[in-house]
């Protein structure tokens, strides 16, 4: 792709990843954009099409951001260092991979006019306890020496980065909000393709596959709700289709309706795995506290569901995949993939 067709191309940066392999392919199936998808790997990035274009290199690789954003009309930009056990154990690199390496990607969409989409987290509400509503909940992080908190202070000063960009310099953006996106390509099984500790459902699918405990930190009680993967690209694609109503805004995306306790994800997870893949045998919970199972500087908040009253409107969008409808799916997923990996047949 050339710089003369810009205006027919998005850049996925995190395009092989899980979130930015997913949206590529629907991308590719609803739109008539060229995309761009820029990663370092491109494993769950399967799909090939005349209008896919690979870019394997960093972002931080010199030169890499001014080439893809001067190419692109759009930039989306899901790179991030979002695995929860490194937040209080590798602070540094999560600050400067979700702040610092991304500024100058701000700075260069502003300065070339390009629609920057920019994947924030839910993560930035912190310990607010009501619905989280994007322009009037408060952003509440807890102390410094927690040190669980530097993910969502990077994305947050981020996003205020991209607002008054948007606000003093003419960018155009959208950020966009997760809440737990889960589905087919998710994390990696620690030990098999992967090492440290991936997010919760990996963790209860890796411990099904071992036939091992699945560890409830502080008991599971934290409450969070779930969004299919599907259900979420759908709203992503939309907001590109919808510039006029979607730049400037904040926009969550989730399903306030799959409203969980980890201990309640858990117990469903081992009911399907159970009656689907390993009938007759057992799987215990079991306790542990969280600085045990992240170490030191670990914390939480208790709950976290979002008002999507934006992206209904916005959108014309809603969520329809139950809890129900998307762990099947995703346990299919892991055990076809893993099962060998692990010694099951």
């Amino acid at each position: 792709m050339s710089a003369s067709d810009s205006k027919k191309s998005v850049c996925i940066l995190g395009g092989g990843g899980y979130l930015g392999s997913h949206l590529i392919r629907a991308l590719l199936e609803e739109t008539e954009y060229k995309v761009r998808a820029v990663d370092k790997t491109f494993e769950k990035l399967t799909l090939a099409s005349p209008r896919l274009e690979r870019v394997q290199a960093s972002i931080q690789e010199p030169g890499l951001l001014e080439s893809v954003t001067a190419a692109s009309e759009i930039i989306v930009s899901t790179t991030a260092l979002c695995t929860p056990a490194l937040y209080n154990k590798r602070p540094v690199e999560v600050i400067e991979a979700n702040f610092l390496d991304l500024v100058p990607l701000v700075d260069l969409c502003t300065r070339q006019g390009r629609w920057l989409i920019h994947f924030s987290t839910s993560e930035v509400y912190g310990t607010y306890p009501d619905r989280m509503n994007e322009d009037e909940s408060p952003l509440l992080l807890g102390p410094v020496q927690k040190e669980r908190w530097t993910y969502a202070a990077a994305k947050q000063l981020l996003e205020r980065l991209i607002w008054a960009h948007g606000q003093h310099r003419g960018l155009a953006f959208t950020i966009v909000r997760p809440f737990n996106v889960i589905g087919p390509r998710m994390d990696y099984i620690e030990g098999v393709d992967g090492e440290g500790t991936p997010r919760v459902l990996a963790c209860f699918m890796r411990s099904l596959l071992y036939s091992e405990p699945l560890q409830l930190v502080d008991g599971g009680r934290s409450r969070r709700t779930f969004v299919s993967v599907g259900d979420f690209v759908d709203a992503v694609v939309r907001i590109v289709k919808r510039p006029e109503c979607c730049r400037g805004e904040i926009i969550n995306i989730g399903n306030p309706d799959n409203d969980v306790s980890i201990k309640e994800l858990a117990e469903k997870m081992v009911s399907i795995y159970q009656s689907r893949h390993a009938s007759g045998q057992h799987f215990s919970l079991q306790n542990i506290g969280g600085e045990v199972f992240y170490g030191p500087g670990y914390d939480d908040s208790p709950q976290r569901i979002p008002d999507i009253s934006k992206a209904r409107r916005l959108l014309d969008w809603s969520p329809s995949a139950s809890m129900d409808d998307m762990l099947p799916e995703i346990i299919q997923d892991y055990v076809s993939h893993y099962s060998g990996a692990v010694g099951r047949k």
